[in-house]
């Protein structure tokens, strides 16, 4: 990863196709920043005034519930853009959100959001971009509905198993369970009997899938 801030800021996706002026302006109203795993990025009730993208690293996201239990939403990886809509468009008021909090050492550009709101407003790439990531948060925000309101715990496995295999085998038992809203007892019975019905075997603790159109036929 380059030192140099410029340089750094034009290698990013979110500002692949602006013009060397664009990238400098930005450059003048954002900052790089370094956490560590288990850093706090911001608290549901925080009144930050930032946006933030990742560039190397993962974010998890939760709510805590009148009992202090702490509920998974989802994740964001590298390359990724967090921000809440009410900080980019005056019109829209959004006053729920959520906690994020780092899951590994991770590098992120903070930018202010007002001067970033401005040139998005005057610069057609930018704002074309900006809506590319709102589209990305939409499409999540459908596959957190459809993964804890219409799946259930067997769907939830076969679904991660399709798309997230990598993060599957790189994770604990308990941190998956958490994640799909399941207990540890339940997502070891699922994998048994995916691997009894020969969809699944596992090697060394790690899934290898064998039949991946009868894991999508699961929630499809």
């Amino acid at each position: 990863m380059t030192n140099d801030p410029l340089a750094l800021i034009a290698s990013l996706p979110l500002f692949d196709s602006l013009q060397s002026d664009d990238i400098q302006k930005i450059a003048s109203f954002c900052s790089v920043r370094h956490h560590k795993a288990g850093d706090v990025l911001f608290y549901e009730k925080d009144t930050k005034d930032a946006i933030y993208y990742i560039i190397k690293g993962s974010v998890k996201f939760y709510k805590v519930d009148r009992f202090d239990n702490e509920i998974f939403l989802y994740k964001l990886y590298s390359n990724s853009l967090i921000f809440n809509v009410s900080k980019l468009i005056d019109s829209f008021f959004i006053s729920c959100y959520a906690n994020a909090e780092f899951l590994e050492d991770s590098t992120v550009l903070s930018i202010q959001s007002e001067p970033f709101r401005a040139m998005i407003y005057t610069n057609h790439r930018l704002m074309t971009k900006i809506l590319e990531e709102s589209f990305k948060m939409i499409q999540q925000m459908q596959c957190i509905i459809s993964r804890d309101v219409v799946f259930d715990g067997t769907a939830k496995v076969a679904h991660m198993l399709v798309n997230e295999l990598e993060t599957f085998n790189r994770l604990k038992k308990h941190e998956i369970a958490y994640m799909l809203h399941i207990q540890p007892e339940t997502l070891s019975r699922i994998l048994n009997k995916l691997t009894r019905n020969g969809t699944i075997e596992i090697e060394k603790n790690s899934v290898v899938v064998l039949n991946i159109q009868e894991l999508k036929e699961i929630y499809e």
